[in-house]
């Protein structure tokens, strides 16, 4: 592991939670720019398998295809950021899909897109590299790297609340921080992804953390607003703004409207859409524990 991610992970170290948090394989080699690029036939039939399987993502089977050939990809050209992105949203796919994975899946998003940043990004690596806060120097991160950019702090928080709210206190402001430079630079990416994620973050911290249902409610009608058949803006607001505020006619409201939408009106999120649908129901089966 590189050394800024590493930094960023020492947080939960601190609180003698990270002897699970590194990534068991070691990253691969940054490109160095001497190494001729192999034939482009066999990375491209990697990526088109790869984006073949990634179509059916919500079936399990498929998503782990998906992920062995855009690893094959990257394998071929190391360093990608084709791959690379594409191997972040695969891993956070899986770790939306099954929460008691969720912390492996976090752990290779994050280094994914640590290197995806390292690339389109060289002068933020560079500046953490030397002990900047991860912070002030995303300020140095352009509209390019965008997307890297919101995939580590997605994945950054996402570390954090596999491990509890202790964990997501200890790196809510780095998350915060670097997500909301992401949203300034490109608030569309994953269909509204750094709204949705601040305001979950927003709605999970405690006031005195600097969370707030107010600022949160803003960040989730934004997402909302961006993409409105992206369905599962609509259950993490249920989880966690509507249980915030003990509201429970918005909770049922908003699940109830995820059910009842008609998956083939947005069939490019199709996936996303089933997968919101069940992570509904199953909330609706606990309704009564959490209000």
């Amino acid at each position: 592991m590189t050394g800024w991610l590493k930094d960023v992970l020492s947080l939960l170290v601190a609180l003698s939670l990270a002897a699970a948090s590194e990534p068991s394989q070691e990253p691969p080699e940054e490109p160095t720019g001497e190494t001729p690029a192999p034939s482009v036939e066999p990375y491209a039939q990697a990526m088109k398998e790869g984006d073949l399987a990634f179509a059916g993502r919500d079936d399990a089977e498929r998503l782990t295809v998906a992920v062995a050939r855009y690893e094959e990809a990257l394998r071929l050209r190391p360093g990608d950021e084709s791959a690379l992105i594409a191997l972040c949203r695969a891993e956070a796919f899986a770790a939306r899909a099954t929460p008691g994975e969720a912390l492996p899946a976090w752990q290779r998003t994050a280094r994914f897109a640590e290197q995806a940043l390292r690339i389109s990004a060289p002068t933020f690596a560079s500046s953490v590299d030397r002990g900047e806060d991860p912070v002030l120097a995303s300020a140095r991160v352009d509209a390019r790297a965008a997307e890297p950019l919101y995939w580590f702090a997605l994945a950054t928080l996402g570390l954090g609340q596999a491990r509890g709210m202790a964990a997501t206190l200890a790196v809510k402001d780095v998350a915060r921080g670097l997500m909301e430079r992401a949203a300034a630079l490109d608030e569309r990416v994953d269909h509204g992804g750094p709204c949705r994620a601040l305001g979950a973050l927003l709605a999970t911290l405690p006031s005195a953390a600097g969370g707030g249902a107010q600022a949160a409610g803003r960040e989730f009608s934004r997402a909302t607003a961006l993409f409105p058949s992206y369905e599962l803006t609509r259950v993490i607001e249920a989880q966690t703004l509507a249980v915030l505020l003990q509201d429970r006619a918005r909770f049922e409201a908003l699940l109830h409207e995820v059910l009842s939408f008609d998956e083939t009106r947005a069939p490019e999120v199709a996936p996303e859409n089933r997968l919101a649908k069940r992570l509904a129901k199953e909330l609706l089966a606990r309704e009564d524990r959490l209000f």
